[in-house]
């Protein structure tokens, strides 16, 4: 009997060793298979993230089957940009603790998305640029805990993304950028913008030619407005400011029969010249929006 022990103990460790290394065997046959397909394998949180790195190239068809045979364990999957269609989702009913998906710019539809209803713990799904419309959308209402959802060109419509809204209210649905709409958008400002400066109001400001006297200095403690400066004359003009000390400061060139319209503090004293920076005149901003015509 003591010999029958020892061999009895032997037996029973190996067929536990064997039972407990046949489902590591099977998981590190499949990982090495879907890497040998061309795919990248992380592990995350105690399971696998799995990304194909196979942008616009068919997969093996089988590839999808090696990610099904880890089950549970896949917690994220990205299958961007890859060709994957409709019948290569059958494969993902299993992985029940799927998270994140990733499908943006694949060749998945509506059929597609009715194989995704048994991963109720998908929280993440990323539809940009697939063939899904509002049919297939119907079949994401099943999933109880999705939070977010991409769904940029694709075919689904406002009363469809308002549909699954209703369904999953805690659903943030993100459909992108309409840049129809944005240009629509920034051409009404800018015409309210132009509408607005033709409302404005400016005061006439004295100009006084250059003479013998110098300029007066600008005096600090004004308060800011602007001034548009309208050159009249066949050339260009050069802009400058009277310092607080005297010195002139160089700002701007208004070419022959432009208006330029600035910022300015009033007391503010400012001087025209010619290209030759020969004075030509100068005036003095208010408070109010002014404007002031260099004559000719």
């Amino acid at each position: 009997m003591s010999r029958f022990f020892p061999k009895l103990f032997l037996v029973l460790f190996a067929g536990l060793m064997c039972s407990a290394s046949g489902p590591v065997r099977a998981d590190q046959v499949a990982l090495q298979s879907i890497r040998e397909a061309g795919g990248i394998v992380r592990s995350v949180g105690g399971g696998w993230e799995i990304e194909f790195q196979r942008k616009g190239k068919a997969m093996k068809s089988d590839s999808l089957a090696k990610v099904a045979l880890l089950g549970e364990s896949v917690l994220a999957l990205n299958l961007r940009g890859t060709l994957t269609a409709d019948e290569g989702l059958k494969q993902l009913g299993e992985l029940h603790n799927l998270g994140r998906l990733h499908l943006e710019r694949t060749e998945v539809g509506d059929e597609g998305l009715a194989h995704l209803t048994g991963l109720k713990k998908l929280k993440y799904l990323n539809l940009y640029g697939t063939r899904v419309s509002d049919k297939g959308l119907a079949h994401l209402a099943s999933l109880p805990n999705l939070e977010r959802v991409y769904l940029w060109e694709t075919g689904v419509t406002d009363e469809g993304c308002s549909q699954l809204a209703r369904s999953l209210p805690n659903l943030k649905i993100v459909r992108g950028v309409n840049l129809d709409e944005v240009a629509a958008r920034a051409e009404d400002r800018k015409k309210k913008s132009e509408e607005k400066k033709k409302k404005v109001v400016r005061v006439n400001l004295e100009w006084t030619p250059a003479g013998t006297e110098t300029p007066p200095r600008s005096k600090g403690g004004g308060t800011l407005s602007s001034i548009s400066i309208i050159n009249s004359r066949q050339e260009s003009v050069k802009l400058y400011w009277v310092e607080y000390g005297g010195g002139l400061k160089y700002y701007a060139e208004i070419a022959a029969g432009e208006t330029l319209t600035r910022g300015s503090f009033s007391k503010a004293t400012w001087l025209i010249s010619n290209l030759n920076e020969e004075p030509l005149g100068y005036f003095t901003a208010t408070v109010e929006p002014s404007q002031v015509k260099v004559p000719e």
